[in-house]
């Protein structure tokens, strides 16, 4: 019988009975040393000991067979069928019989058996208190993962309430302008709410689903464990009896006789009978906890199924592939921890069948601590398994890894362009993503909304939201909203997310300088030195990227790694935009017209005329005005 599988969700109380039997060890510890000195002072005390163990253990005997949960019913509670209990009798009965024998066993008993057992109690004692952690460690990841879906909860109902701030903002509205305007910002607050209402609805599902695995695998893996430790505890008291009646039988052979019935009964002693008596002493009646459930709107009236419109299906597409490639990396992890719990129990088992290899205790503790990272990476599997599950039943599988965009963490030391939301990205700090493939630039907030579409060419991107001609969710309060734009391809209008338009070369030619070395990535690029001079045929068009001609080869370089040397015209078109540091200098934004007045002011730096004003501008942040 296992305490796992027959006492469900009693953890503290299987811990009071593995801690009142480590306690008992200490008791153990204790009677050998007054025994002892005892020894020193003739069988009277001898006796007297006898009898102050044997009213003591009367009142342990309850502890370990029942441990500290109160019984229903007054429920009879069997004591005597307990072997070691048994065994821990007749040997104060033994003890008595021989003790004015004992004279010459006290120094036996304290050089050998009692740093025995104070070694193995602080040992058990060390093994229950990491369970006990972990126990801990489980509830509160439960309860963290419980605190989330809380959390989720609450943004979503603040994003309803933003949607309906929306609408009633939309309908006082009657300036034709700002009505467009409060159009899109409902259509931004709709998409957000979306987002929020389907990670609520996934965090209800990973919370059911790792509360089954808490209540059917945590729990009583970490039970069982508790129940081989007191088991554990027994066979090595069981050991230590055996040693001290040994010792008892060298001393003296006139206590044989005696010492012979304490070893036929202490041979007798079963874990697994005093496990199943602790079981049979502490079954009681136990319901599984009820599944979570998805809880709509107090202003709103929706239901549990995840939002599948376009915008929704970018954003589960993302949180699809990424949970997929969590998994996968998690099952390889899983499979190589299980094979090393298989190696291990076997080493456990050699260690236990020959003491003589070495410390059993060491190798248990070896493998339970890989039993807790084993148990982890399961509660993930289960997370990420769950997630692909329920994405797939809502939009399907259909191979949303095969034009996904290859994201790496990167730093915009010049400002650049967001082509998602197109707004700015600049700062040293992680604040954004670029795919590698075809230079796709986004915030940090805005990667789980990018379309899954790369080109896989450098500088040939599809910018944009995920637009459709309808946005409807049947099951929502406010209905369908017409029409939206679509994809666009480096800026220009491209028909939908799935077709890609060519970009039309530019006939202008510019000569520019190279100002930074710059080292192909992909076949794409151009790679090119400091001081090159290159021939641009086609400048920046909001992508960060330049095509230009360098040795007989073609190829897009950096716009920012390039200054322009022998412009046709007077006029630039400004990039991005600079804030003024000094009064000579000119605060310019993106799609200003300057006049060039000056091309040699500083390296890096022009003289420009911009709304009648004369100033300085770094040369890198403007491009050719073409005619």
């Amino acid at each position: 019988m296992s305490f796992g599988t027959e006492l469900k969700d009693q953890v503290s109380s299987v811990n009071q009975f593995v801690q009142s039997g480590i306690h008992f060890l200490n008791d153990f510890r204790d009677f050998i040393k007054e025994r002892a000195q005892i020894e020193k002072e003739y069988a009277q005390k001898i006796e007297a000991l006898v009898k102050k163990y044997s009213s003591k253990k009367d009142k342990k005997a309850l502890a370990m067979t029942v441990g500290d949960f109160p019984k229903e019913n007054d429920t009879e509670v069997d004591v005597e069928s307990s072997t070691f209990l048994k065994a821990w009798s007749v040997i104060l009965e033994e003890t008595d019989n021989i003790a004015k024998e004992r004279a010459k066993f006290s120094e036996t008993l304290s050089t050998n058996v009692m740093e025995k057992v104070k070694t193995v109690a602080t040992r058990k004692e060390e093994i229950r208190k990491k369970h006990m952690e972990f126990a801990q460690k489980l509830v509160t990841d439960r309860d963290k993962i419980y605190s989330e879906r809380k959390k989720v909860k609450t943004r979503y109902d603040e994003c309803c309430v933003e949607v309906q701030s929306s609408q009633q903002r939309l309908d006082r509205s009657t300036d034709d302008k700002v009505l467009e305007k409060l159009k899109n910002q409902k259509i931004q607050d709709i998409i957000e709410m979306n987002n929020n209402k389907n990670l609520y609805i996934l965090s209800i599902r990973v919370s059911n689903n790792l509360k089954k695995k808490y209540y059917h695998s945590d729990i009583p893996a970490l039970i069982d464990q508790l129940q081989e430790l007191n088991e554990s505890r027994i066979v090595a008291l069981k050991s230590i009896w055996d040693d001290y009646v040994n010792f008892e039988i060298s001393v003296l052979e006139e206590s044989k006789n005696h010492l012979d019935t304490s070893l036929q009964i202490i041979n007798d002693v079963d874990s697994h009978i005093d496990s199943e008596l602790f079981i049979n002493n502490n079954k009681r009646s136990w319901e599984e906890p009820a599944d979570f459930v998805f809880e709509s709107s107090p202003i709103y009236s929706d239901t549990e199924e995840l939002v599948d419109d376009e915008n929704s299906r970018v954003y589960l597409s993302n949180k699809l592939s990424k949970a997929k490639r969590n998994l996968t990396k998690l099952t390889s992890e899983i499979e190589s921890k299980r094979k090393e719990i298989d190696g291990m129990e076997s080493l456990k088992e050699a260690y236990e069948n020959n003491p003589r290899l070495g410390d059993s205790d060491a190798v248990t503790d070896n493998l339970h601590r890989t039993i807790r990272e084993y148990t982890i990476l399961e509660t993930n599997r289960v997370k990420y398994q769950t997630q692909v599950e329920s994405i797939v039943e809502a939009i399907g599988d259909i191979g949303h890894d095969q034009e996904s965009h290859d994201f790496k963490n990167a730093s915009f030391t010049i400002p650049t362009t967001c082509d998602l939301c197109q707004t700015t990205i600049w700062g040293i700090a992680k604040q954004g993503f670029t795919c590698k493939d075809c230079g796709y630039n986004c915030h940090a907030r805005c990667e789980m909304k990018v379309p899954p579409i790369c080109t896989k060419e450098k500088g040939k991107i599809v910018k944009g939201l995920v637009r459709s001609e309808t946005f409807s969710n049947p099951a929502s309060p406010w209905g369908t909203i017409s029409s939206m734009s679509n994809y666009t391809l480096s800026g220009e209008s491209a028909p939908s997310i799935f077709s890609v338009t060519e970009i039309t070369e530019r006939e202008d030619v510019w000569t520019a300088e190279v100002l930074y070395d710059h080292v192909a990535d992909t076949k794409a690029e151009l790679t090119v030195s400091t001081g090159d001079i290159i021939t641009v045929f086609e400048p920046d068009d909001g992508s960060g990227w330049v095509k230009a001609f360098h040795n007989g080869k073609e190829g897009l370089v950096p716009a920012s790694y390039i200054e322009y040397q022998n412009l046709t015209t007077d006029f630039v078109k400004v990039l991005y935009d600079y804030e003024s540091q000094s009064p000579e200098e000119l605060t310019i934004k993106e799609g200003d017209v300057i006049q060039v007045t000056n091309k040699e002011v500083a390296e890096g730096w022009w003289e420009g005329i911009l709304d009648g004003i004369t100033g300085q501008f770094p040369a890198n942040y403007v491009t050719p005005l073409e005619e």
